[in-house]
């Protein structure tokens, strides 16, 4: 009655480990926020001096740090497309 369990011949292979994430990109993910950031601050500090309510300059920076990580991150896809085309 006690016999050893024994694998049957049609076991499925166990799935294979995705891939750890790429460590490069932190760096480039930091790199991208302080270049919005950056844009963001000189967009205020310039709706600031213009005469600008403290509110419009501050929703004025936030767009432009939108709009620019959104723009950082699309660069991405188009870079490794070209990369892969070598």
């Amino acid at each position: 009655m006690n016999t050893p369990h024994q694998p049957s011949a049609s076991t499925t292979p166990l799935p294979s480990r995705p891939e750890p994430p790429n460590s490069a990109w932190i760096p480039w993910l930091l790199v991208m926020v302080l270049f919005s950031a950056l844009i963001a601050v000189c967009v205020g500090f310039l709706k600031a001096l213009d005469g600008s309510p403290a509110t419009d300059a501050v929703l004025s920076a936030g767009a432009a740090f939108g709009g620019a990580a959104l723009l950082c991150l699309a660069v991405v896809p188009v870079v490794q497309q070209l990369r892969q085309r070598r």
